[in-house]
């Protein structure tokens, strides 16, 4: 065979495999104009997607399943679930999927890092709160003190995918970073499928994909504590990045002229009342960011800004019981 046929057959050779690498490698037809969205109920919460540039519905669908068993295993309240499996071990080892023995490792670092701030066996005070279903009661001095006892990060044990609790009575919750967590593999897999725009908002937990058609910033507000739902104090930019917000306006109930709200102290047992409304984290991972903004809220506000200064790639507003704006030093400030 000559050279020159060789060069043929090369070539011939090269196209259906640049064309199998597309199809194994989520290569997709853009088009500009294209947009879809849909809404869900997971996680006790309303979600949202937004995809800019595809008309495949399928994508969607397909984050929507995967949502659905990220619930199926990380639910504190689900029967069978590797959270619910680990909280009726009766102090036995459990062995769980390789996600939730991510997640668990990534709130041990977050304990760590927020000097036990951030702690997921508060589970027990969790119960006795029953936000967001608690009517209005707060519950007995000796009920948080007799939980109190079964809570600390240091009765959790994780061992590849082995998780321990040393005492029967602990459990853990991982609503704080679950829904982050979540929403940073939704977006690996909708970028593995060749999405350059859009959005995944859990319930708050907004992660954006890219910039908006026309290489625009993504223009999030901040709500205002208290206020409606369409009702900010100010907004950010951002371009492929995390907003995460914690706040007391979220979960609470009011008794007595007091606030209770489901931010809780896991020293303590109760709500966490140190003059913050609210705080919102921009990171790169929305997990960060959920771990975060928890974090940080408990900490307060000079800790809590300490914290955030300390990390690359992070930066905090933190909204006070006055309405007051705190922002970290690089907090790219835009008006509402």
């Amino acid at each position: 065979m000559t050279n020159t046929a060789n060069c043929k057959y090369i070539k011939f050779f090269l196209i259906p495999l640049f064309l199998l690498a597309c199809c194994l490698g989520g290569c997709r037809r853009q088009d500009p104009a294209a947009q879809i969205s849909d809404v869900g109920f997971y996680f006790d919460t309303v979600v949202e997607l937004r995809l800019n540039g595809t008309n495949d519905h399928a994508l969607i669908d397909a984050c929507f399943e995967k949502m659905a068993q990220y619930e199926s295993l990380l639910s504190r309240t689900r029967e069978g679930s590797d959270v619910w499996k680990i909280n009726h071990s009766a102090g036995e080892p459990v062995e769980v999927s390789d996600d939730t023995a991510a997640l668990i490792a990534l709130a041990q670092k977050y304990y760590e890092l927020s000097d036990g701030a951030f702690d997921i066996t508060v589970a027990p005070y969790v119960t006795i709160w029953n936000f967001p279903d608690n009517p209005g009661e707060v519950p007995a001095d000796a009920s948080i003190a007799a939980a109190r006892i079964h809570v600390g990060l240091s009765l959790l044990h994780l061992d590849g995918n082995t998780v321990t609790l040393d005492d029967p009575r602990a459990s853990i919750d991982l609503g704080g970073i679950a829904k982050g967590y979540i929403a940073d593999r939704l977006k690996e897999y909708l970028v593995g499928e060749g999405i350059e725009s859009g959005y995944i908002n859990l319930g708050g937990n907004m992660l954006t994909i890219g910039t908006k058609p026309g290489d625009v910033p993504w223009n999030i507000g901040i709500r205002r504590p208290f206020g409606e739902a369409s009702d900010t104090i100010t907004a950010v930019k951002v371009d492929d990045r995390s907003v995460v917000t914690s706040g007391t306006y979220e979960r609470y109930f009011e008794k007595n002229g007091t606030i209770y709200h489901h931010i809780l102290d896991p020293a303590s047992g109760y709500p966490v009342w140190n003059g913050l409304a609210s705080v919102t984290i921009l990171s790169d991972s929305s997990a960060e960011g959920d771990a975060l903004s928890t974090s940080c809220f408990v900490l307060g506000l000079t800790r809590g800004m300490e914290l955030v200064e300390s990390l690359d790639q992070v930066e905090a507003l933190f909204i006070t019981d006055d309405q007051e704006l705190h922002f970290s030093s690089g907090f790219p400030k835009t008006s509402s």
